[in-house]
């Protein structure tokens, strides 16, 4: 599914007008509408105020995850460089690294690092694949830097979650225990 029918898909069940959408969001029903057409990509600030308002994942937006659960509220987009030079240094990644890894220019990196530039969607997805992160963590509409890579994952997570104090203590020693006998 398309950015455009995911966005027209949260719109509808909102019971929502494209001028709606667009009048929430800051932006004319035009774009709405040719964005849900197919027309035009989404800005990455049309895409995280359309998150923020369905309270969904900018991930969800994008089709890369399923999941509609949002994990902390949307921050500014003005994060995005902090998150990405945060995200480098976990995964101790020089900036040749990224370029590399990202397929973009040297000065389109060193601008975004900078904060002089916004990423666009299509610039935020090539950042958060060569991070192996998600696009809502670059934003800081989540806080947690490891992207859900399968539902086999993400079933773990939402167990854990369910758990009480004491069982969550009791799966973390078993995964230590998994972790040394593994070594």
């Amino acid at each position: 599914m398309t950015v455009g029918k995911r966005i027209k898909l949260l719109r509808n069940e909102a019971g929502m007008l494209q001028s709606e959408l667009g009048k929430a969001t800051g932006f004319s029903a035009q774009i709405i509408s040719n964005i849900e057409r197919g027309y035009t990509q989404p800005s990455t600030a049309l895409v995280n105020r359309c998150a923020a308002f369905f309270g969904v994942p900018a991930d969800y937006i994008l089709g890369r995850t399923a999941s509609r659960y949002s994990a902390t509220d949307p921050a500014e987009t003005s994060e995005v460089p902090t998150k990405i030079k945060s995200r480098m240094a976990q995964l101790q990644m020089s900036l040749p690294d990224l370029i590399g890894r990202s397929n973009l220019t040297d000065e389109t990196c060193c601008e975004i690092l900078a904060g002089k530039i916004m990423p666009g969607i299509d610039t935020a997805a090539s950042l958060s694949k060569a991070l192996d992160t998600s696009i809502d963590y670059l934003t800081g509409n989540s806080e947690y830097s490891c992207a859900i890579a399968s539902e086999d994952e993400q079933d773990i997570i939402l167990r854990y979650r369910q758990l009480s104090k004491k069982g969550k203590r009791i799966f973390l020693g078993m995964m230590e225990e998994m972790e040394e006998k593994t070594e």
